[in-house]
């Protein structure tokens, strides 16, 4: 039997942005329809009486601003390093990836979409001999991930750790799925993101893969 070749490969996101719920962020009170009107009255010998009365004011939110990467970043992996969801992190080396929000109300960052991977975004080592085809593949599953050039990856929030598999893939990177949660960003705050995940070897050693999601940033509604 074979042995895999080098358990080493190495990747590149490239973040694409787009931000819905747009136009430091500025309130405006918006009129509204006229006033509820009652009457109010009291006998002639009591000098005033009370009513309870609700006064209700909308604010709009002009400007969504939140500074997040262009571009890509490149990071390393290390097959031969265990993967758990309690510490999803340790095959991957990745750089911090800051997102700052400097709106007055909170956000939260999705993936609306990750793109195919196509045979432009894969680069594998010369092929010898009778072995595998080669390919790269994102699945949705921990399980799956075994056969040479198949993966799952996840964008989250750094030092978060997930109570199972099943909780880790719902976040899964996959060609296809549509608005995938990354972080929730508080008013003038920030969160720093990770890259986590599993990877295989590919079955002839060293290889590269390119993967570009696209991230979604909008206002959070109260039910969120």
């Amino acid at each position: 039997m074979r042995k895999l070749g080098a358990c080493l490969a190495a990747g590149m996101i490239i973040l694409y942005a787009f931000q819905r719920d747009a136009p430091p962020a500025y309130g405006e009170v918006l009129s509204g329809a006229a006033a509820e009107m009652g009457t109010l009255e009291f006998p002639v010998d009591e000098s005033s009486a009370t009513a309870e009365s609700e006064l209700r004011g909308k604010i709009k939110v002009d400007l969504i601003s939140v500074e997040l990467p262009a571009g890509g970043f490149e990071f390393n992996i290390d097959t031969t390093e265990p993967f758990s969801p309690e510490y999803p992190g340790e095959q991957i080396q990745s750089p911090v990836i800051r997102v700052a929000n400097h709106s007055v109300v909170p956000v939260k960052v999705e993936i609306s979409q990750v793109a195919e991977i196509g045979e432009e975004d894969i680069r594998f080592s010369p092929k010898f001999g009778n072995g595998p085809e080669q390919k790269f593949q994102l699945l949705d599953k921990v399980s799956k991930v075994g056969d040479p050039g198949t993966a799952i990856l996840v964008l989250g929030a750094s030092g978060v750790s997930y109570s199972s598999e099943a909780d880790f893939e719902q976040y899964a990177l996959l060609p296809g799925r549509r608005d995938i949660f990354v972080a929730r960003i508080e008013a003038n705050g920030s969160t720093d993101l990770n890259l986590y995940g599993k990877i295989s070897p590919d079955f002839y050693g060293e290889y590269e893969f390119t993967v570009s999601p696209t991230l979604k940033i909008s206002t959070v509604n109260a039910t969120d």
